[in-house]
């Protein structure tokens, strides 16, 4: 109970003006909570509805999908590491045997390789799907720098 009153005495000693708010005030505050209220709503719907890209469950998707993101080609090279077989010394640490997939997109001129990648999972799946992850942080990237390249005229390389 002191620590009640001693508020009530902090709040009545004139430095907190007014105890209540006035009923028209009361009831903006109120409608402002409200109106913020549903826009927090309604952003959360909106974002938690944002299609996704639906992840490849075999290499028929994977083949499909990255010949959507690679319109001038692409070509990988899965190796799968048996128990015991010898790695390459930058492979990560690993409790099971590791999938390396090595991939590569071409550019515009036949021949010309434009990225080359290599990455491991623990199954060919997970490769296949950390590839076209891979591909599609590339081209968000791109065309981040293709928008601001128009923004200011310049680019990301100057």
């Amino acid at each position: 109970m002191r620590g009640a009153g001693a508020w009530l005495m902090l709040t009545g000693s004139g430095q907190g003006g007014h105890l209540q708010a006035p009923l028209n005030e009361s009831i903006l505050l109120v409608v402002a909570l409200v109106v913020l209220s549903a826009a927090c709503v309604a952003i959360a719907l909106s974002l938690s509805r944002r299609e996704r890209p639906r992840a490849v469950s075999n290499q028929w998707e994977a083949l499909a999908v990255m010949g959507e993101l690679c319109p001038h080609g692409w070509q990988a090279h899965i190796t799968l590491y048996g128990w015991g077989a010898p790695i390459p010394s930058d492979a990560p640490p690993a409790r099971v045997p590791q999938v390396e997939l090595e991939w590569k997109q071409f550019d515009e001129e036949p021949g010309r390789i434009a990225v080359a990648r290599r990455l491991w999972a623990p199954t060919i799946g997970e490769a296949l799907q950390a590839m076209v992850d891979d591909r599609r942080t590339d081209l968000t990237f791109e065309q981040i720098e293709q928008a601001a390249a128009e923004a200011d005229g310049t680019s990301w390389s100057d």
